[in-house]
C-alpha cells in the first residue's frame, strides 16, 4: 500500500503505525537499534530532526521502503518555485541578521544556523 507523504509533520504517524503493525513497543525498536526507548521514542516523535541514515535504518527494520513519485502540477514541470514564507525562524545572514518573527537582531555567531540543544549523544 502507498502511503503519500506531503509534509514532514506526517512522518511520526506514519513511523508508530508501521511500528504497531509489527507488533513492536518502542523499547523494542530501541534494542534492535542498540540505543534505549527514550531515544527511540525522541526519535519517532520527531524523525524530520533525524539523519535520512537514521530514517532508513528504522525503516528497514520495519520493513518498509521510500518510493518517490513526481507530482504534476499545472505548469507541467512538477516543480514550483520556493515559498517566500518557507524560511522558518526569518532571514538571516552569516553576519547576524534581523528574526522577522520576533523582530530582534539575531547575534553573528547563531545566525543562519540552527544551534541543537547540548544532551548526551547515543550512536546508532
Amino acid at each position: 500500500m502507498s502511503y503519500p507523504i506531503k509534509t514532514l509533520s506526517q512522518l511520526p504517524l506514519i513511523l508508530k503505525g508501521f511500528r504497531k503493525e509489527k507488533r513492536l513497543t518502542q523499547a523494542a525498536m530501541g534494542e534492535k537499534l542498540g540505543i534505549t526507548q527514550q531515544s527511540y521514542a525522541a526519535f519517532e516523535a520527531n524523525p524530520a530532526v533525524a539523519t535520512l541514515d537514521r530514517l532508513f535504518v528504522v525503516l528497514r527494520l520495519l520493513g518498509v521502503e521510500i518510493s518517490l513519485d513526481q507530482a504534476i502540477r499545472a505548469s507541467g514541470t512538477g516543480i514550483e518555485p520556493p515559498d517566500s514564507h518557507s524560511d522558518v525562524g526569518g532571514s538571516m545572514s552569516r553576519t547576524g541578521g534581523h528574526d522577522v518573527t520576533t523582530g530582534k537582531k539575531t547575534p553573528a555567531a547563531t545566525a543562519g544556523r540552527l544551534v541543537a540543544p547540548t544532551r548526551k549523544k547515543e550512536s546508532w
